[in-house]
């Protein structure tokens, strides 16, 4: 199947440059190549995105990464989101009322136990990255009031046909487990999956006030092994069921207020997202009963407040945001996903 998903992605990426005859008078399809796009881009709550991310919080504590064997039920750790969408081609259609961009996405996951004593552990990596990313958008003549305070200014597609995702536990964490005979080392994460996303009213590197909304869902290629397997060597067989329900959905909001103070923004950025928790027990010791084996598909929720300054250019790094994040659902973190009741609570700093 990804053999296919790639060939209709180079089909389509070609068709639109043959197609491109109709694009602004005072452009052409080469002067597109390797410009970035306007829109299309991530709100701040979506929990595995492009943007780049540092944060310290405090996080549910578990005796899956906790070497030192604190009682707490919360800890400090540091994330860090290190991502970016690589411009292909970007174009303008009929005076700026269609926009097409193709970009590829890649992300990398850091969960990091800085201030453990011993060795500072990586706790997790993840990796994801996607081929292709079509982006379109069709923005209104004029802006279409439904509220007083809520206009429609725009809305927008993107589509892609496939991303894959690949996590890695931390060594010196996948070393003591194996020292100490766990039932579970580790697991194989990977997955394949398409996505599609729908936005009303993207900010569109616009400078107004705006309300923007996402729905989105994705699916996951692989029906017959689902999320994850695992080698005999690394896990017993007995403690590890598939997990194969193959839909993601996400509803996400975002405000960004009009500048102030020269070029900065207030940002308040939402996601909900329904995803299903891993079958395998959430402590890797096998020490006590799952006591959520109940929880199948389970309710995650992000929440992102802060203040933004642009710098009115189109390049990256144009945009530095620091805010607040609450985070509570599923571990989002690789192979930690079987815990279904994970809070973050930190301070992040964004570079869009």
């Amino acid at each position: 199947m990804s053999k296919n998903l790639l060939k209709t992605s180079f089909f389509l990426f070609f068709l639109i440059s043959a197609l491109c005859q109709a694009q602004e008078t005072d452009s052409t399809f080469w002067n597109g190549i390797g410009k970035r796009g306007s829109f299309g881009k991530p709100f701040w709550a979506e929990m595995h995105s492009s943007l780049i991310r540092a944060e310290v919080a405090y996080a549910t504590n578990s005796p899956d990464y906790d070497m030192t064997g604190s009682d707490s039920a919360d800890r400090a750790f540091v994330f860090s989101n290190l991502g970016v969408d690589i411009p292909i081609w970007s174009g303008e259609f009929d005076n700026g009322r269609y926009g097409l961009s193709f970009t590829l996405p890649f992300m990398i996951d850091i969960f990091y136990d800085y201030f453990e004593p011993k060795t500072s552990p990586v706790i997790n990596t993840s990796y994801r990255f996607g081929f292709l990313d079509t982006n379109f958008i069709y923005r209104l003549a004029s802006p279409h009031p439904v509220l007083p305070f809520f206009n429609i200014y725009n809305w927008s597609l993107k589509l892609t046909l496939l991303k894959h995702e690949s996590t890695h536990i931390g060594d010196e964490l996948t070393i003591y487990r194996k020292d100490m005979s766990f039932p579970i080392t580790r697991v194989d994460v990977l997955s394949n999956y398409g996505e599609l996303v729908f936005t009303l009213n993207d900010p569109d590197n616009q400078s107004r006030s705006n309300h923007g909304f996402r729905f989105g869902f994705l699916v996951n290629y692989n029906s017959k092994y689902g999320w994850y397997s695992i080698l005999n060597t690394e896990a017993d067989p007995d403690t590890v069921e598939p997990a194969r329900f193959p839909f993601e959905f996400h509803i996400q909001y975002q405000y960004q207020s009009p500048y102030f103070s020269r070029g900065f923004q207030a940002i308040v950025s939402a996601e909900y997202r329904l995803r299903q928790r891993y079958k395998y027990s959430y402590s890797y010791s096998g020490v006590g009963p799952d006591t959520y084996k109940e929880h199948n598909l389970v309710n995650c929720f992000n929440f992102f407040t802060g203040i933004r300054y642009d710098n009115r250019s189109n390049n990256y790094f144009s945009k530095i945001g620091i805010g607040a994040r609450y985070y509570f659902g599923l571990n989002p973190y690789g192979q930690y996903r079987s815990m279904p009741h994970f809070r973050q609570l930190g301070m992040a700093i964004i570079f869009e």
